[in-house]
């Protein structure tokens, strides 16, 4: 399994055969914490096995604990040549602290791609 790429943006929408992504970012600020992000959404394309798989997004801090619940888990097929994509959609995002928060791509219970969101409190 590889991942060719793990994207956070605004949202993910599907037309005309194509995948467009809008508002693609790594950084969110807040004014305090805790607080809810209220929409995001996680895209992962990979390529593996043809076929149906599982998969779960991880939420972990510097300290490798639990930040948020992982999301619910979800399937995704890969096609005849090999490529999948995974989209998930996240509304009221939880945010309990400040600083780098690892999403973890986790694939037929297989950790397979990570990627770092920096959150930080706003100056003003």
């Amino acid at each position: 399994m590889k991942v060719n790429y793990l994207i956070v943006c605004d949202g993910a929408i599907r037309t005309g055969g194509k995948l467009n992504l809008l508002g693609i970012f790594n950084i969110i600020t807040v004014r305090k914490v805790p607080c809810y992000h209220p929409y995001l959404a996680l895209v992962a394309e990979l390529n593996s096995e043809p076929g149906e798989h599982e998969f779960v997004f991880r939420f972990r801090g510097t300290g490798d604990e639990d930040m948020t619940p992982q999301t619910p888990v979800g399937k995704f097929k890969v096609d005849d040549v090999g490529i999948g994509e995974v989209v998930a959609e996240l509304r009221n995002f939880p945010i309990t602290k400040t600083g780098f928060l690892a999403i973890q791509l986790v694939i037929d219970g297989k950790l397979c791609g990570q990627r770092d969101l920096l959150i930080r409190q706003a100056t003003t």
